[in-house]
């Protein structure tokens, strides 16, 4: 469960689609929200389930995952301090479609749902914002999944260590050999050998959980085309 921060914490970083909303409305939105702790692996919702509150990360970010019974869980998208848990609701349903799991403890915005709703239905500026947003997310989703089917382990790894560091505010993840290998759909051996090879070659320092990007333009030259860095 997520633990709520007192309201004299306000972060100094914010969440650029909050961000980019007019001042006014921004403080009217943010006075009905609370300030959260996420901690890593905390599952935020499960596909078919209702919304029952929708998340605009700060320093946190959270990973969108698709499984299948039978096989190992697959991430189809990172939601960070660019975007939102939940933006389906802009298509005036509540249902989940995926399951979300945080990725990278830290701060975000949680507001109730129905507090979103009443946003969109009252605010000419919220709902062109997240549908901006939802057609970025959907091309993400569309390019993890060619990614995941045609590149190979080590360059997936590296384009999603650079996608996951474009979310984060140091150069630190913690995160598991089985996690990396869960979030990328493949073997826990693939990532050891993966993980490795970066490491051998000076691009991240990894040792029990705690992984290091120590050269960025290395880890660019390793992944594969499907990376993109955040913008706007």
């Amino acid at each position: 469960m997520p633990v709520v921060i007192p309201a004299t914490q306000r972060p100094q970083i914010q969440n650029r689609l909050l961000r980019h909303l007019p001042e006014a409305e921004q403080t009217a939105l943010l006075a009905q929200a609370e300030l959260v702790q996420l901690e890593f692996a905390e599952a935020l919702c499960l596909p078919d389930e209702q919304y029952q509150h929708l998340y605009f990360p700060l320093t946190a970010f959270i990973s969108l995952i698709a499984k299948l019974p039978g096989h190992p869980p697959l991430e189809m998208g990172l939601v960070g301090y660019e975007g939102m848990l939940g933006v389906t609701t802009l298509l005036q349903t509540r249902q989940v479609p995926s399951e979300a799991i945080v990725q990278g403890a830290g701060l975000a915005w949680r507001f109730p749902v129905s507090v979103i709703e009443t946003a969109l239905a009252q605010s000419e500026h919220l709902a062109p914002l997240l549908r901006v947003y939802m057609y970025l997310l959907l091309r993400q989703l569309n390019k993890n999944a060619v990614c995941a089917h045609f590149h190979q382990v080590e360059a997936r790894l590296a384009r999603w260590l650079l996608m996951s560091h474009d979310r984060i505010q140091t150069d630190e993840l913690y995160l598991t050999h089985q996690f990396l290998a869960d979030m990328l759909g493949v073997r826990r051996s693939s990532i050891t050998v993966a993980a490795g090879d970066l490491q051998a070659n000076g691009i991240i320092l990894y040792n029990r959980g705690r992984l290091h990007i120590l050269d960025r333009q290395s880890l660019l030259a390793r992944s594969c085309s499907c990376y993109q860095p955040l913008s706007g």
